[in-house]
C-alpha cells in the first residue's frame, strides 16, 4: 500500500548520515514501511524488535557505554551484515528508549545506518530525544489521508494530477467525477485511514454495516444521492 512517508524514508536511505526515528500511533505500518524501503534500497538489514525479543532489552541495556553497546551489537549480527552496507533497525524502542542516548556515538562512529521505530514515544523519549536532535531525522506517521486512500482504491495518477491542477487553478471538475469522488470520500469517513481497515475494505467492499446512523437516515429520506458501496474508480 502506497504511503507518502516512503519518500522520506527513501531520501534518508540515499542521502542522510543521521539516524532515522519513525514514531507515533500504532498500526500505521511503520515497521512494514521501513523494512520495505530497506529491501528496495539494496542495503542489508539487521533487525531487533524489543517486544518480540525482550531479552535484547537487558542485553543492550542503558548502563553500558556506547562503545560496549556497539561491541555487543556486532557480536549478534550475522556475517552478511557488512560495515557501510547494513541498516540496523531497532523496532518498538518504547521498550528500550535509552538507545536514543547512544545515537550520537553510533552515528559519529559510522559503521552502520540506524533506523528506529516505536509507538507512543512522546512520553518515553521526553528529555531524551532532544539530546540527540542533531543526529536524528524524526518522521511522524499517521493513518492514510484521503489521497492515499484514493490511490489504494485504484484512482489513477491522471485523475489525481487533474484534481491537483484544478484545485490550484480554482477550476471546477466535471460533475460526474465530483460525485464519484464524493462517494469515495463518504466511504473514507466510514472506513477511516488505518491501514488494516483500508485493506479489509478493499478486499471485501462490504462496509455497509458500518454506515453511521445519520448517513442511513439521509439515504432513506433521499436527502443524499444513493452511495455505491462496491466502488470501482479504476477507470478514472
Amino acid at each position: 500500500m502506497y504511503r507518502k512517508s516512503s519518500i522520506s524514508v527513501r531520501e534518508w536511505l540515499e542521502n542522510s548520515n543521521k539516524a532515522l526515528l519513525v514514531m507515533d500511533a500504532r498500526q500505521t505500518e511503520k515497521t512494514w514501511l521501513i523494512r520495505d524501503e530497506i529491501k528496495k534500497s539494496g542495503y542489508n538489514k539487521f533487525e531487533i524488535n524489543f517486544i518480540d525479543q525482550p531479552d535484547m532489552v537487558s542485553y543492550l541495556n542503558a548502563k553500558i557505554s556506547a562503545e560496549e553497546f556497539l561491541i555487543r551489537l556486532k557480536m549478534i549480527m550475522p556475517e552478511e551484515c557488512k560495515v557501510h552496507e547494513t541498516v540496523v533497525f531497532f523496532d518498538e524502542i518504547q521498550k528500550c528508549p535509552e538507545i536514543v542516548t547512544k545515537i550520537k556515538f553510533l552515528v559519529d562512529e559510522g559503521s552502520f545506518k540506524y533506523a528506529m521505530s516505536g509507538s507512543l514515544l512522546r512520553v518515553e523519549l521526553k528529555g531524551i530525544a532532544s539530546a540527540s536532535v542533531g543526529y536524528l531525522t524524526v518522521l511522524k506517521m499517521y493513518s492514510l489521508d484521503f489521497e492515499e486512500f484514493m490511490i489504494a482504491n485504484n484512482v489513477s495518477n491522471v485523475t489525481l494530477d487533474m484534481l491537483k491542477e484544478r484545485f490550484e487553478m480554482c477550476i471546477p471538475i466535471d460533475d460526474f467525477i465530483h460525485q464519484r469522488l464524493l462517494t469515495m470520500f463518504f466511504i473514507y469517513l466510514i472506513v477511516g485511514g488505518m491501514p488494516d481497515a483500508v485493506k479489509t475494505y478493499i478486499e471485501t467492499k462490504d462496509n455497509i454495516t458500518y454506515l453511521p446512523i445519520y448517513l442511513c437516515y439521509l439515504l432513506k429520506e433521499k436527502k443524499l444521492e444513493k452511495m455505491i458501496i462496491d466502488l470501482d474508480l479504476s477507470g478514472l
